[in-house]
Protein backbone atom coordinates (compact mmCIF):
# COMPACT_ATOMS: atom_id res chain seq x y z
CA UNK A 1 0.00 0.00 0.00
CA UNK A 2 1.96 2.96 -1.24
CA UNK A 3 1.32 6.67 -1.71
CA UNK A 4 4.23 8.92 -2.40
CA UNK A 5 4.01 12.67 -1.95
CA UNK A 6 6.33 14.74 -4.18
CA UNK A 7 6.68 18.54 -3.95
CA UNK A 8 7.33 19.96 -7.40
CA UNK A 9 10.40 22.30 -7.69
CA UNK A 10 9.74 25.97 -7.61
CA UNK A 11 11.19 27.45 -10.79
CA UNK A 12 12.00 31.05 -10.73
CA UNK A 13 12.69 32.84 -13.95
CA UNK A 14 14.90 35.83 -13.52
CA UNK A 15 15.40 38.43 -16.19
CA UNK A 16 18.98 39.83 -16.40
CA UNK A 17 19.45 43.57 -16.18
CA UNK A 18 20.93 45.41 -19.13
CA UNK A 19 19.53 42.99 -21.64
CA UNK A 20 21.65 40.09 -20.39
CA UNK A 21 20.16 36.65 -19.47
CA UNK A 22 21.13 33.92 -16.90
CA UNK A 23 19.85 30.77 -14.83
CA UNK A 24 19.51 29.64 -11.07
CA UNK A 25 22.63 27.86 -10.01
CA UNK A 26 20.82 26.06 -7.01
CA UNK A 27 17.44 24.72 -8.21
CA UNK A 28 14.99 23.21 -5.58
CA UNK A 29 14.84 19.36 -5.76
CA UNK A 30 11.43 17.71 -5.02
CA UNK A 31 11.40 15.55 -1.83
CA UNK A 32 10.16 11.92 -1.76
CA UNK A 33 9.95 9.02 0.70
CA UNK A 34 9.38 5.27 0.37
CA UNK A 35 8.25 3.22 3.42
CA UNK A 36 9.13 -0.15 1.89
CA UNK A 37 7.09 -3.05 0.57
CA UNK A 38 4.03 -4.35 2.48
CA UNK A 39 4.81 -7.31 4.75
CA UNK A 40 3.10 -10.42 6.15
CA UNK A 41 4.34 -11.65 9.52
CA UNK A 42 3.37 -13.83 12.50
CA UNK A 43 2.28 -12.42 15.88
CA UNK A 44 5.02 -11.80 18.47
CA UNK A 45 7.80 -12.15 15.82
CA UNK A 46 10.43 -9.45 15.07
CA UNK A 47 10.39 -7.67 11.71
CA UNK A 48 12.34 -4.80 10.16
CA UNK A 49 11.01 -1.68 8.53
CA UNK A 50 13.28 0.66 6.50
CA UNK A 51 12.36 3.89 4.74
CA UNK A 52 14.31 5.69 2.00
CA UNK A 53 14.06 9.43 1.44
CA UNK A 54 15.34 11.96 -1.12
CA UNK A 55 17.14 14.28 -1.07
CA UNK A 56 19.44 12.75 1.51
CA UNK A 57 20.20 13.90 5.04
CA UNK A 58 16.52 14.37 6.10
CA UNK A 59 14.84 12.96 9.23
CA UNK A 60 12.44 9.98 9.47
CA UNK A 61 9.53 9.50 11.96
CA UNK A 62 7.38 6.31 12.15
CA UNK A 63 3.79 6.39 13.53
CA UNK A 64 1.02 3.79 14.06
CA UNK A 65 -2.08 4.80 12.04
CA UNK A 66 -4.44 1.88 12.78
CA UNK A 67 -4.54 -1.74 13.88
CA UNK A 68 -3.45 -3.47 17.09
CA UNK A 69 -1.55 -1.50 19.72
CA UNK A 70 2.23 -1.86 19.34
CA UNK A 71 4.81 -0.71 21.86
CA UNK A 72 7.41 2.03 21.24
CA UNK A 73 5.69 4.21 18.66
CA UNK A 74 6.35 6.85 17.45
CA UNK A 75 9.92 5.95 16.41
CA UNK A 76 12.63 8.16 14.88
CA UNK A 77 15.00 6.80 12.21
CA UNK A 78 14.76 5.19 8.80
CA UNK A 79 15.60 1.65 9.98
CA UNK A 80 13.62 0.03 12.84
CA UNK A 81 13.30 -3.46 14.33
CA UNK A 82 9.78 -4.04 15.72
CA UNK A 83 8.11 -6.93 17.64
CA UNK A 84 4.62 -7.83 16.39
CA UNK A 85 1.88 -7.64 19.05
CA UNK A 86 0.05 -10.63 20.61
CA UNK A 87 -3.31 -10.81 18.86
CA UNK A 88 -6.45 -13.01 19.10
CA UNK A 89 -7.25 -12.99 15.37
CA UNK A 90 -5.54 -12.09 12.09
CA UNK A 91 -5.08 -8.30 11.95
CA UNK A 92 -3.71 -5.48 9.80
CA UNK A 93 -1.29 -2.88 11.17
CA UNK A 94 -0.94 0.37 9.21
CA UNK A 95 2.30 2.36 9.78
CA UNK A 96 3.19 5.78 8.35
CA UNK A 97 6.69 7.23 7.87
CA UNK A 98 7.15 11.00 7.60
CA UNK A 99 10.35 12.45 6.00
CA UNK A 100 11.46 16.05 6.43
CA UNK A 101 14.29 17.41 4.27
CA UNK A 102 16.89 19.88 5.40
CA UNK A 103 15.19 22.62 3.41
CA UNK A 104 11.85 21.98 5.22
CA UNK A 105 9.95 19.82 2.76
CA UNK A 106 7.69 17.16 4.43
CA UNK A 107 6.47 14.00 2.71
CA UNK A 108 5.00 10.67 3.98
CA UNK A 109 4.29 7.09 2.91
CA UNK A 110 2.23 4.21 4.41
CA UNK A 111 3.27 0.62 5.08
CA UNK A 112 0.74 -2.22 5.61
CA UNK A 113 1.79 -5.05 7.93
CA UNK A 114 -0.49 -8.13 7.85
CA UNK A 115 -0.18 -9.99 11.16
CA UNK A 116 -1.20 -13.63 11.32
CA UNK A 117 -2.51 -14.99 14.65
CA UNK A 118 -0.48 -17.96 15.85
CA UNK A 119 -2.81 -19.48 18.48
CA UNK A 120 -1.37 -22.29 20.59
CA UNK A 121 -3.98 -24.96 21.16
CA UNK A 122 -5.17 -25.58 24.73
CA UNK A 123 -4.03 -28.59 26.72
CA UNK A 124 -6.67 -30.87 28.30
CA UNK A 125 -5.91 -31.98 31.87
CA UNK A 126 -8.43 -34.24 33.69
CA UNK A 127 -8.39 -35.36 37.32
CA UNK A 128 -10.80 -37.21 39.64
CA UNK A 129 -11.48 -34.98 42.66
CA UNK A 130 -14.10 -37.02 44.55
CA UNK A 131 -14.63 -39.17 46.49
CA UNK A 132 -11.68 -38.33 48.70
CA UNK A 133 -10.98 -42.02 49.32
CA UNK A 134 -10.58 -44.25 46.29
CA UNK A 135 -11.72 -46.56 44.88
CA UNK A 136 -15.29 -45.35 44.78
CA UNK A 137 -18.22 -47.59 45.68
CA UNK A 138 -21.97 -47.82 45.04
CA UNK A 139 -23.82 -44.53 45.64
CA UNK A 140 -20.57 -42.55 45.98
CA UNK A 141 -20.66 -39.18 44.24
CA UNK A 142 -17.83 -39.23 41.70
CA UNK A 143 -16.50 -35.89 40.45
CA UNK A 144 -14.17 -35.44 37.46
CA UNK A 145 -12.57 -32.09 36.71
CA UNK A 146 -11.05 -30.51 33.62
CA UNK A 147 -10.59 -27.19 35.40
CA UNK A 148 -6.80 -27.73 35.34
CA UNK A 149 -6.73 -27.49 31.54
CA UNK A 150 -4.48 -24.67 30.29
CA UNK A 151 -4.10 -22.30 27.36
CA UNK A 152 -0.35 -21.92 26.54
CA UNK A 153 -0.89 -18.45 25.09
CA UNK A 154 0.40 -15.76 27.41
CA UNK A 155 -2.97 -14.06 27.82
CA UNK A 156 -5.20 -16.95 26.74
CA UNK A 157 -7.93 -18.75 28.66
CA UNK A 158 -10.32 -21.70 28.35
CA UNK A 159 -13.80 -20.59 27.29
CA UNK A 160 -15.81 -23.82 27.18
CA UNK A 161 -15.85 -27.49 28.14
CA UNK A 162 -17.75 -30.47 26.73
CA UNK A 163 -17.93 -33.94 28.26
CA UNK A 164 -19.05 -36.97 26.25
CA UNK A 165 -19.22 -40.52 27.57
CA UNK A 166 -17.93 -42.92 24.93
CA UNK A 167 -17.64 -46.20 26.87
CA UNK A 168 -19.40 -47.89 29.79
CA UNK A 169 -23.02 -47.92 31.05
CA UNK A 170 -24.77 -44.59 30.53
CA UNK A 171 -24.33 -42.34 33.55
CA UNK A 172 -26.53 -39.37 34.47
CA UNK A 173 -24.22 -36.38 34.91
CA UNK A 174 -25.21 -33.06 36.44
CA UNK A 175 -23.97 -31.06 33.43
CA UNK A 176 -21.87 -31.88 30.37
CA UNK A 177 -20.74 -28.27 29.77
CA UNK A 178 -19.16 -27.41 33.13
CA UNK A 179 -15.48 -27.66 34.01
CA UNK A 180 -16.47 -30.52 36.33
CA UNK A 181 -19.04 -33.31 36.14
CA UNK A 182 -20.54 -35.39 38.93
CA UNK A 183 -22.47 -38.65 38.87
CA UNK A 184 -23.47 -41.48 41.20
CA UNK A 185 -21.58 -44.76 41.22
CA UNK A 186 -24.17 -47.22 39.81
CA UNK A 187 -24.85 -50.87 40.55
CA UNK A 188 -22.33 -53.04 38.69
CA UNK A 189 -21.82 -56.80 38.53
CA UNK A 190 -18.24 -56.45 37.23
CA UNK A 191 -15.44 -53.90 37.33
CA UNK A 192 -16.29 -51.58 34.46
CA UNK A 193 -14.16 -49.18 32.42
CA UNK A 194 -15.71 -45.75 31.86
CA UNK A 195 -14.24 -43.54 29.11
CA UNK A 196 -14.93 -39.85 28.55
CA UNK A 197 -14.03 -37.60 25.62
CA UNK A 198 -13.36 -34.11 26.91
CA UNK A 199 -13.11 -31.15 24.54
CA UNK A 200 -11.97 -27.66 25.58
CA UNK A 201 -12.06 -24.48 23.48
CA UNK A 202 -9.88 -21.43 24.17
CA UNK A 203 -10.72 -17.76 23.69
CA UNK A 204 -9.35 -17.80 20.11
CA UNK A 205 -11.47 -20.78 19.06
CA UNK A 206 -8.65 -23.25 19.43
CA UNK A 207 -9.97 -26.69 20.27
CA UNK A 208 -8.36 -29.74 21.84
CA UNK A 209 -9.77 -33.08 22.93
CA UNK A 210 -8.54 -35.86 25.15
CA UNK A 211 -9.88 -39.19 26.38
CA UNK A 212 -9.98 -40.05 30.07
CA UNK A 213 -10.68 -43.55 31.39
CA UNK A 214 -11.30 -44.80 34.91
CA UNK A 215 -12.68 -47.98 36.44
CA UNK A 216 -15.81 -48.31 38.56
CA UNK A 217 -15.73 -51.28 40.92
CA UNK A 218 -18.40 -53.96 40.97
CA UNK A 219 -20.90 -53.72 43.82
CA UNK A 220 -21.84 -56.22 46.47
CA UNK A 221 -25.51 -55.96 45.41
CA UNK A 222 -26.63 -56.12 41.80
CA UNK A 223 -30.33 -55.49 42.42
CA UNK A 224 -32.01 -53.31 45.05
CA UNK A 225 -35.78 -53.44 45.40
CA UNK A 226 -37.52 -50.24 46.52
CA UNK A 227 -41.21 -50.47 47.44
CA UNK A 228 -41.45 -46.73 48.12
CA UNK A 229 -41.96 -44.80 51.34
CA UNK A 230 -44.54 -45.69 53.99
CA UNK A 231 -47.86 -43.84 53.65
CA UNK A 232 -50.66 -42.58 55.90
CA UNK A 233 -54.01 -42.50 54.08
CA UNK A 234 -57.72 -42.18 54.77
CA UNK A 235 -60.15 -45.04 54.24
CA UNK A 236 -61.72 -45.22 50.76
CA UNK A 237 -58.88 -43.22 49.20
CA UNK A 238 -57.01 -44.59 46.19
CA UNK A 239 -53.50 -45.62 47.24
CA UNK A 240 -50.64 -45.95 44.73
CA UNK A 241 -47.74 -48.37 45.22
CA UNK A 242 -44.64 -47.55 43.17
CA UNK A 243 -41.52 -49.70 42.88
CA UNK A 244 -39.99 -47.93 39.87
CA UNK A 245 -37.23 -46.48 42.06
CA UNK A 246 -35.76 -50.01 42.32
CA UNK A 247 -32.28 -50.40 40.82
CA UNK A 248 -30.81 -53.22 38.78
CA UNK A 249 -27.67 -53.76 36.74
CA UNK A 250 -29.76 -54.73 33.74
CA UNK A 251 -31.73 -52.09 31.88
CA UNK A 252 -35.11 -53.70 32.55
CA UNK A 253 -36.80 -55.40 35.49
CA UNK A 254 -40.25 -56.60 36.49
CA UNK A 255 -42.23 -56.47 39.74
CA UNK A 256 -44.60 -58.71 41.66
CA UNK A 257 -46.57 -57.42 44.68
CA UNK A 258 -47.94 -59.46 47.58
CA UNK A 259 -49.83 -58.30 50.65
CA UNK A 260 -48.32 -59.67 53.85
CA UNK A 261 -50.68 -57.88 56.25
CA UNK A 262 -54.18 -56.46 55.73
CA UNK A 263 -57.12 -57.11 53.46
CA UNK A 264 -56.74 -54.71 50.54
CA UNK A 265 -57.14 -55.89 46.95
CA UNK A 266 -54.53 -54.71 44.45
CA UNK A 267 -55.57 -53.66 40.95
CA UNK A 268 -52.60 -55.51 39.42
CA UNK A 269 -49.95 -57.51 41.26
CA UNK A 270 -47.56 -57.68 38.30
CA UNK A 271 -47.10 -53.97 37.59
CA UNK A 272 -44.31 -51.93 39.19
CA UNK A 273 -46.92 -49.19 39.72
CA UNK A 274 -50.23 -50.47 41.06
CA UNK A 275 -53.02 -49.23 43.32
CA UNK A 276 -55.85 -50.21 45.62
CA UNK A 277 -58.75 -48.63 47.47
CA UNK A 278 -58.07 -48.24 51.18
CA UNK A 279 -60.64 -50.43 52.98
CA UNK A 280 -63.26 -48.89 55.25
CA UNK A 281 -62.22 -49.02 58.88
CA UNK A 282 -63.37 -47.90 62.28
CA UNK A 283 -59.82 -47.84 63.61
CA UNK A 284 -56.24 -47.41 62.41
CA UNK A 285 -55.11 -50.42 60.36
CA UNK A 286 -51.74 -51.13 58.77
CA UNK A 287 -51.53 -52.88 55.42
CA UNK A 288 -48.11 -54.23 54.41
CA UNK A 289 -47.10 -54.95 50.83
CA UNK A 290 -43.95 -56.71 49.64
CA UNK A 291 -42.57 -56.27 46.15
CA UNK A 292 -40.25 -58.76 44.47
CA UNK A 293 -38.08 -57.14 41.80
CA UNK A 294 -36.52 -59.43 39.17
CA UNK A 295 -33.94 -58.30 36.62
CA UNK A 296 -33.57 -59.69 33.10
CA UNK A 297 -31.02 -62.25 34.34
CA UNK A 298 -33.46 -63.69 36.88
CA UNK A 299 -31.84 -62.17 39.97
CA UNK A 300 -34.27 -60.93 42.63
CA UNK A 301 -34.57 -58.69 45.68
CA UNK A 302 -37.51 -57.81 47.96
CA UNK A 303 -38.69 -54.74 49.84
CA UNK A 304 -41.81 -53.88 51.88
CA UNK A 305 -43.93 -50.80 52.44
CA UNK A 306 -46.50 -50.07 55.16
CA UNK A 307 -49.76 -48.28 54.35
CA UNK A 308 -51.49 -46.99 57.49
CA UNK A 309 -55.22 -46.57 56.84
CA UNK A 310 -57.10 -44.16 59.11
CA UNK A 311 -60.86 -43.84 59.47
CA UNK A 312 -62.41 -40.75 57.94
CA UNK A 313 -62.35 -37.78 60.34
CA UNK A 314 -66.11 -37.36 60.06
CA UNK A 315 -66.66 -35.59 63.37
CA UNK A 316 -69.92 -34.11 64.60
CA UNK A 317 -70.19 -31.41 61.99
CA UNK A 318 -71.76 -31.43 58.56
CA UNK A 319 -69.67 -31.38 55.41
CA UNK A 320 -69.95 -28.69 52.75
CA UNK A 321 -72.32 -30.59 50.44
CA UNK A 322 -69.89 -30.34 47.52
CA UNK A 323 -69.98 -33.43 45.32
CA UNK A 324 -67.90 -32.17 42.38
CA UNK A 325 -64.26 -31.16 42.02
CA UNK A 326 -62.91 -28.17 40.09
CA UNK A 327 -59.70 -26.59 38.88
CA UNK A 328 -59.41 -22.84 38.41
CA UNK A 329 -62.00 -22.73 35.64
CA UNK A 330 -63.98 -25.95 35.24
CA UNK A 331 -65.10 -29.26 36.69
CA UNK A 332 -62.43 -31.99 36.84
CA UNK A 333 -62.10 -35.55 38.10
CA UNK A 334 -61.67 -35.65 41.86
CA UNK A 335 -58.73 -38.00 41.34
CA UNK A 336 -56.68 -35.26 39.64
CA UNK A 337 -53.26 -34.99 41.35
CA UNK A 338 -53.02 -31.31 40.39
CA UNK A 339 -55.93 -30.31 42.66
CA UNK A 340 -55.94 -32.90 45.47
CA UNK A 341 -58.07 -33.35 48.61
CA UNK A 342 -61.05 -31.25 47.59
CA UNK A 343 -64.28 -31.20 49.60
CA UNK A 344 -65.94 -33.70 47.27
CA UNK A 345 -63.22 -36.31 47.83
CA UNK A 346 -62.71 -36.07 51.60
CA UNK A 347 -64.95 -35.76 54.65
CA UNK A 348 -68.49 -36.98 55.18
CA UNK A 349 -69.79 -36.31 51.67
CA UNK A 350 -67.24 -38.69 50.12
CA UNK A 351 -68.37 -41.52 52.40
CA UNK A 352 -72.08 -41.50 51.57
CA UNK A 353 -73.18 -44.85 50.19
CA UNK A 354 -69.87 -46.53 50.93
CA UNK A 355 -69.20 -45.95 54.59
CA UNK A 356 -71.82 -43.66 56.12
CA UNK A 357 -75.22 -45.06 57.06
CA UNK A 358 -77.80 -42.37 57.68
CA UNK A 359 -80.39 -42.34 60.43
CA UNK A 360 -82.71 -40.16 58.38
CA UNK A 361 -82.55 -38.58 54.95
CA UNK A 362 -81.01 -35.57 53.27
CA UNK A 363 -78.83 -34.36 50.41
CA UNK A 364 -75.22 -35.67 50.30
CA UNK A 365 -74.10 -36.47 53.86
CA UNK A 366 -76.73 -34.28 55.51
CA UNK A 367 -78.87 -36.48 57.78
CA UNK A 368 -82.22 -35.03 58.93
CA UNK A 369 -85.25 -36.48 60.76
CA UNK A 370 -88.65 -34.79 60.85
CA UNK A 371 -90.27 -34.21 64.28
CA UNK A 372 -93.80 -33.30 65.31
CA UNK A 373 -94.83 -30.63 67.84
CA UNK A 374 -93.91 -32.97 70.70
CA UNK A 375 -90.49 -33.80 69.21
CA UNK A 376 -91.64 -37.29 68.20
CA UNK A 377 -90.03 -38.75 65.05
CA UNK A 378 -92.04 -38.79 61.83
CA UNK A 379 -91.63 -40.67 58.57
CA UNK A 380 -89.52 -38.85 56.02
CA UNK A 381 -92.60 -38.72 53.79
CA UNK A 382 -94.56 -36.70 56.39
CA UNK A 383 -95.93 -33.49 54.88
CA UNK A 384 -96.61 -31.78 58.21
CA UNK A 385 -93.78 -31.43 60.71
CA UNK A 386 -92.73 -28.82 63.26
CA UNK A 387 -88.97 -29.31 63.75
CA UNK A 388 -85.94 -30.98 62.23
CA UNK A 389 -83.34 -33.00 64.09
CA UNK A 390 -79.85 -32.94 62.56
CA UNK A 391 -78.59 -36.48 63.21
CA UNK A 392 -74.95 -35.42 62.69
CA UNK A 393 -74.77 -32.49 65.12
CA UNK A 394 -77.66 -33.54 67.37
CA UNK A 395 -79.19 -30.06 67.11
CA UNK A 396 -82.95 -29.51 66.71
CA UNK A 397 -83.97 -26.75 64.35
CA UNK A 398 -87.10 -24.66 64.12
CA UNK A 399 -89.25 -25.17 61.01
CA UNK A 400 -91.00 -21.95 60.01
CA UNK A 401 -94.77 -21.82 59.61
CA UNK A 402 -96.29 -20.87 56.24
CA UNK A 403 -96.51 -17.18 55.36
CA UNK A 404 -100.15 -16.05 55.78
CA UNK A 405 -100.26 -12.30 55.69
CA UNK A 406 -98.48 -9.02 55.17
CA UNK A 407 -96.22 -7.60 57.87
CA UNK A 408 -97.03 -6.91 60.65
CA UNK A 409 -100.21 -8.95 60.20
CA UNK A 410 -98.40 -12.26 60.39
CA UNK A 411 -98.16 -15.28 62.71
CA UNK A 412 -95.48 -15.65 65.39
CA UNK A 413 -93.19 -18.12 63.59
CA UNK A 414 -93.60 -17.06 59.99
CA UNK A 415 -90.36 -17.04 58.02
CA UNK A 416 -90.91 -13.53 56.69
CA UNK A 417 -90.72 -11.94 60.17
CA UNK A 418 -87.42 -10.15 60.75
CA UNK A 419 -85.80 -8.62 63.81
CA UNK A 420 -83.12 -6.31 65.16
CA UNK A 421 -80.23 -7.89 67.07
CA UNK A 422 -81.08 -7.68 70.80
CA UNK A 423 -80.02 -10.51 73.12
CA UNK A 424 -79.59 -11.10 76.83
CA UNK A 425 -76.74 -12.93 78.53
CA UNK A 426 -76.01 -13.96 82.12
CA UNK A 427 -74.66 -10.45 82.65
CA UNK A 428 -77.73 -8.72 81.25
CA UNK A 429 -78.38 -7.14 77.88
CA UNK A 430 -75.45 -7.65 75.50
CA UNK A 431 -73.57 -4.51 74.38
CA UNK A 432 -74.97 -2.44 71.51
CA UNK A 433 -78.22 -4.45 71.39
CA UNK A 434 -81.04 -2.76 69.48
CA UNK A 435 -84.66 -2.99 70.82
CA UNK A 436 -86.45 -2.67 67.52
CA UNK A 437 -89.94 -1.30 66.96
CA UNK A 438 -93.20 -2.98 68.02
CA UNK A 439 -95.60 -4.19 65.31
CA UNK A 440 -93.19 -3.29 62.55
CA UNK A 441 -91.25 -6.19 61.04
CA UNK A 442 -92.88 -8.96 63.07
CA UNK A 443 -96.23 -9.88 64.63
CA UNK A 444 -95.18 -9.00 68.17
CA UNK A 445 -97.04 -6.42 70.19
CA UNK A 446 -93.67 -6.00 71.85
CA UNK A 447 -90.51 -4.83 70.13
CA UNK A 448 -89.37 -6.82 67.07
CA UNK A 449 -86.03 -8.06 68.32
CA UNK A 450 -84.39 -11.47 68.71
CA UNK A 451 -84.82 -11.82 72.47
CA UNK A 452 -88.56 -11.07 72.30
CA UNK A 453 -88.94 -13.80 69.70
CA UNK A 454 -86.85 -16.36 71.65
CA UNK A 455 -88.95 -15.71 74.79
CA UNK A 456 -92.24 -16.19 72.97
CA UNK A 457 -91.19 -19.47 71.30
CA UNK A 458 -89.88 -20.87 74.60
CA UNK A 459 -93.17 -19.93 76.24
CA UNK A 460 -94.90 -22.29 73.78
CA UNK A 461 -92.78 -25.28 74.87
CA UNK A 462 -92.31 -25.61 71.12
CA UNK A 463 -91.34 -29.13 69.96
CA UNK A 464 -91.02 -30.24 73.55
CA UNK A 465 -88.36 -27.75 74.57
CA UNK A 466 -87.91 -24.39 76.29
CA UNK A 467 -84.21 -23.93 75.50
CA UNK A 468 -84.60 -22.36 72.08
CA UNK A 469 -81.91 -19.80 71.16
CA UNK A 470 -80.33 -17.94 68.26
CA UNK A 471 -77.71 -20.23 66.63
CA UNK A 472 -73.99 -19.55 66.82
CA UNK A 473 -71.96 -18.81 63.70
CA UNK A 474 -70.76 -22.43 63.44
CA UNK A 475 -74.20 -23.91 64.10
CA UNK A 476 -75.87 -21.91 61.35
CA UNK A 477 -73.02 -22.75 58.98
CA UNK A 478 -73.77 -26.49 59.36
CA UNK A 479 -77.07 -26.07 57.48
CA UNK A 480 -75.48 -24.65 54.32
CA UNK A 481 -75.16 -26.99 51.34
CA UNK A 482 -72.58 -25.39 49.04
CA UNK A 483 -73.25 -28.04 46.44
CA UNK A 484 -76.42 -26.07 45.66
CA UNK A 485 -74.39 -23.00 44.69
CA UNK A 486 -76.17 -21.11 41.91
CA UNK A 487 -79.62 -22.09 43.20
CA UNK A 488 -81.91 -19.69 45.03
CA UNK A 489 -81.23 -21.14 48.48
CA UNK A 490 -78.47 -23.30 49.96
CA UNK A 491 -80.83 -25.18 52.29
CA UNK A 492 -82.57 -28.49 51.69
CA UNK A 493 -86.12 -27.15 51.23
CA UNK A 494 -87.56 -30.62 51.82
CA UNK A 495 -86.71 -30.06 55.48
CA UNK A 496 -86.62 -26.27 55.71
CA UNK A 497 -89.71 -25.01 53.86
CA UNK A 498 -91.51 -21.65 54.00
CA UNK A 499 -88.44 -19.59 53.15
CA UNK A 500 -89.23 -15.86 52.87
CA UNK A 501 -88.95 -13.95 49.62
CA UNK A 502 -85.30 -13.03 49.04
CA UNK A 503 -86.40 -9.55 47.90
CA UNK A 504 -88.08 -8.76 51.21
CA UNK A 505 -84.83 -7.41 52.66
CA UNK A 506 -82.53 -5.17 50.67
CA UNK A 507 -79.45 -7.20 51.65
CA UNK A 508 -80.85 -10.59 50.65
CA UNK A 509 -81.81 -13.80 52.43
CA UNK A 510 -79.84 -12.95 55.58
CA UNK A 511 -80.12 -14.74 58.95
CA UNK A 512 -78.76 -13.66 62.34
CA UNK A 513 -76.22 -15.56 64.40
CA UNK A 514 -75.81 -14.99 68.13
CA UNK A 515 -72.23 -13.77 67.79
CA UNK A 516 -71.11 -10.16 67.90
CA UNK A 517 -68.51 -9.18 65.28
CA UNK A 518 -65.54 -7.68 67.12
CA UNK A 519 -63.55 -5.40 64.82
CA UNK A 520 -61.55 -3.64 67.51
CA UNK A 521 -63.48 -0.39 67.39
CA UNK A 522 -67.13 -1.21 67.98
CA UNK A 523 -69.58 -3.92 69.17
CA UNK A 524 -72.41 -2.60 67.03
CA UNK A 525 -72.39 -5.45 64.50
CA UNK A 526 -73.16 -9.18 64.59
CA UNK A 527 -72.56 -11.95 62.06
CA UNK A 528 -75.18 -12.96 59.52
CA UNK A 529 -75.28 -15.61 56.78
CA UNK A 530 -76.88 -15.11 53.39
CA UNK A 531 -78.71 -18.38 52.78
CA UNK A 532 -78.83 -17.75 49.03
CA UNK A 533 -75.05 -17.76 48.51
CA UNK A 534 -73.44 -18.81 51.80
CA UNK A 535 -71.59 -15.54 52.35
CA UNK A 536 -71.11 -14.24 55.88
CA UNK A 537 -71.04 -10.59 56.89
CA UNK A 538 -70.70 -8.36 59.93
CA UNK A 539 -74.06 -6.58 59.95
CA UNK A 540 -75.33 -3.59 62.00
CA UNK A 541 -77.42 -4.74 64.96
CA UNK A 542 -79.85 -1.90 64.30
CA UNK A 543 -80.77 -3.44 60.95
CA UNK A 544 -83.21 -6.33 60.70
CA UNK A 545 -82.63 -9.89 59.49
CA UNK A 546 -84.43 -13.24 59.57
CA UNK A 547 -83.80 -15.88 62.25
CA UNK A 548 -84.06 -19.66 62.58
CA UNK A 549 -83.95 -20.83 66.19
CA UNK A 550 -82.10 -23.91 67.41
CA UNK A 551 -81.90 -25.93 70.60
CA UNK A 552 -79.69 -28.69 71.91
CA UNK A 553 -81.45 -32.04 72.22
CA UNK A 554 -81.28 -33.50 75.73
CA UNK A 555 -80.29 -30.20 77.31
CA UNK A 556 -82.28 -28.68 80.14
CA UNK A 557 -85.80 -28.09 78.96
Amino acid sequence: MKSRLIIAPLLTLLAACGGGGGGNDNPVVAASVFAGNDQQIIEKSEFTIEAKGSPADGTFTWQRVSGPIIDGFPLDGALQTVTAPDIKADSELLLRVSYQTTDGQLVSDDLLIKIESNNQLPQVIITQTAPATLPSDYKDIITLSAAGSIDPDENGQINSYNWQQIAGPTLAVDSSSNATISFVHPLLDANTLITWLVTVVDDEGGESSSEYSHTLNKTSEVIIANAGTDQNVIELETVTLDATASETVTETFKCFWQQTAGTAVLDNQQQCITSFTAPATEAINTHTFEVTVTDSKGRTDKDSVDIVVNSKPLGLINDTGMNKCYNNTQEIACSSPDFPRQDASVGRDSGVGSHIEKVGKGEQAFDFTKLNQFADELLDSAANFSCIRDNVTGLIWEVKSPNTGTLPNTQLREGQNHYTWYLNSEDGVQPESELGTANSTCSNNGNCNLQEYVNEVNALDYCGGTNWRVPTYTELLTLLNYGKHGQSILLDENYFPNTPNSNLLADGLIYWTSQTAVDGTSLSQAYIFDMSNGNDLAYPKSNTAFVRLVRTAGAAQ
